[in-house]
């Protein structure tokens, strides 16, 4: 039993868990009884950290890319991440001015535009089921020029009907933001480094959601709400070519065996004893024998991609390298719904989707709370209460190397065995803090305190999301990074979820009051939390169920 975390007696290697650093003591440099010293490691102060997965020998494999390279591929998607981010609450600080405009009601004019939302959750199964078959590159390409078009439609829009058209168009294009991301992360980066990265890109996705509309009130207060349009149409201009010049295609298909995290029981022991043979008797730089020790000898063939040229800078310019799976298109579009069979999947589901959806609702109604009495706040300051938003995301984001911190201090405390459920452990203060947030804004509201009272519980609410947001993506991507894809689309049928509650939050806060709604929202938010601690219990052994029952093994191996 590691750390709380009850150990499996089915599977030598439970998928997921890994050798993440070396303990120099009495079993120094062994992982299941084998050798470990010649597996690769971090540098500096990581020195005693096992790169998980381990890289291969390709130029072409992305673990192989130089530093500079990875990074600014990205700095390019989490700042197009944070303009699509923006591009969907960015007009909500004006919606009590738009409703008049189109002669609606605020609830229907919030519940119609929410059609987005919905549009959002449904194509994020094709975009995924397109990322698999084609390659991230291209989605990520077709994305951006969804939203440039939808924009400049937005932009000359003159009708509600032309609007919710325009919008819903673009969210098709929002849907490779929702679900790629966090696998291109997974795909270019070790276990040890995603935390990090995986902050950063939660930041930039925060600022534009909440920083968005501190810009966007005063655009719609001074210029008219079709400029946030005009506005983005011109960055998403710029991200295409930016994407078409330095974000090349992340998937690479390198041996089993080097994927040490993801593998069944003998994927670990066939890259200890391919990295012994590399120093005892070298083969060729294209392929290694293997001999499984034993009692039993098994010949296999390890396949290091040595003799693997680079992409030129022209290759990695084509939108599109080819056909990346021989798989069925329609049946991976479908699969995300199997991967909620999974307990991680529909644990993130529930923790991650729910929790998370309360903050695009809550942004669609703060121009209900804040222009009425007693605050009566103008459009631009209804935009300025996203700086508490933003302001909560700068700070969140030391949950990311916080994160990272945590993991490999309980692996080293853990005999250097690393179990994907330590990225969990920083859900209790998204516990404590989202407490204190959810029931005092509701308070704050209720009693009419000064504005700056519920303000600063709304950013504390941000805040306390980070943790959860770290934990989640990288436990989903950890325990199932080969269909990471898959599980994120999956997640993101919270979108449904947000659409349902967008119909009716405006007029639920009108009839029951803001500290009724906002104290159930509250309890909701406490009983998702504490489903951590039987998933930390239980994560492992759930994680070798699901690699040795037939119906989860088709799903992960389809």
């Amino acid at each position: 039993m590691g750390l709380g975390v009850l150990d499996d007696h089915h599977l030598e290697h439970v998928p997921g868990t890994a050798l993440l650093a070396d303990v120099f003591e009495a079993q120094r440099h062994q992982y299941h009884g084998h050798d470990t010293s010649d597996l690769k490691h971090g540098t500096g102060r990581n020195k005693d950290i096992v790169l998980v997965p381990q890289p291969s020998e390709s130029p072409r494999d992305p673990l192989n890319w130089p530093g500079w390279k990875k990074e600014l591929l990205l700095l390019i998607v989490s700042i197009d991440t944070a303009v699509v981010g923006a591009w969907g609450p960015m007009i909500s600080p004006g919606f009590a001015e738009m409703a008049k405009q189109f002669n609606m009601s605020y609830n229907s004019l919030n519940g119609g535009l929410g059609w987005a939302i919905f549009a959002i959750g449904l194509s994020c199964f094709i975009t995924n089921g397109l990322s698999v078959k084609f390659g991230r590159r291209p989605v990520m390409i077709g994305g951006n020029l969804l939203l440039f078009i939808s924009s400049v439609w937005a932009y000359f829009a003159t009708s509600y009907k032309s609007l919710l058209a325009s919008r819903i168009f673009g969210a098709v294009g929002m849907s490779p933001f929702e679900v790629l991301t966090t696998a291109i992360i997974g795909d270019i980066y070790f276990v040890h480094e995603r935390g990090l990265r995986l902050a950063f890109w939660g930041l930039c996705l925060n600022i534009g959601v909440g920083g968005g509309s501190c810009i966007s009130g005063y655009i719609i207060q001074n210029l008219g709400w079709n400029w946030t349009y005009g506005i983005c149409a011109c960055f998403y201009g710029v991200f295409i070519i930016l994407i078409l010049l330095f974000v090349p295609e992340t998937i690479y298909h390198r041996d089993p065996a080097y994927n040490i995290d993801l593998g069944t029981r003998d994927h670990t022991v066939e890259t200890l004893e391919a990295e012994k043979i590399v120093g005892e008797e070298p083969k060729g730089p294209q392929h290694l024998e293997l001999t499984k020790s034993g009692n039993t000898t098994q010949a296999g063939i390890l396949y290091t991609g040595a003799d693997e040229q680079p992409y030129t800078f022209w290759e990695q310019l084509l939108p599109v390298r080819g056909i990346e799976s021989d798989e069925n298109l329609l049946y991976i579009i479908f699969r995300p719904f199997g991967m909620l069979l999974f307990p991680q999947v529909l644990y993130g589901f529930i923790t991650y989707g729910l929790s998370t959806s309360w903050l695009v609702v809550m942004i669609s109604v703060l121009a209900q709370l804040f222009t009425g009495p007693p605050y009566n706040f103008s459009v631009a300051d209804v935009g300025l209460i996203s700086i508490a938003a933003l302001v909560a995301s700068l700070l969140g984001f030391i949950a990311g190397p916080l994160n990272d911190y945590v993991v490999k201090k309980l692996a080293r405390l853990n005999n250097g065995i690393y179990e994907p459920e330590f990225r969990l452990l920083l859900n209790i203060l998204t516990l404590i803090l989202g407490v204190v947030g959810f029931f005092g804004f509701g308070a704050c509201l209720e009693h009419q305190t000064p504005w700056p009272g519920p303000v600063v519980l709304y950013g504390i609410i941000y805040f306390s999301m980070s943790f959860l947001n770290i934990g989640i993506y990288g436990y989903i991507t950890e325990c199932h990074r080969n269909k990471a894809p898959e599980a994120f689309a999956s997640l993101n049928l919270r979108n449904f979820y947000s659409f349902g509650m967008n119909y009716f939050i405006s007029s639920w806060i009108t009839n029951q009051g803001p500290l009724e709604v906002f104290s159930i929202i509250g309890g909701l938010h406490i009983f998702i939390c504490l489903l951590t601690v039987p998933m930390w219990i239980f994560g492992k052994r759930c994680r070798s169920l699901t690699a040795r029952l037939t119906i989860y093994r088709k799903i992960q191996n389809s």
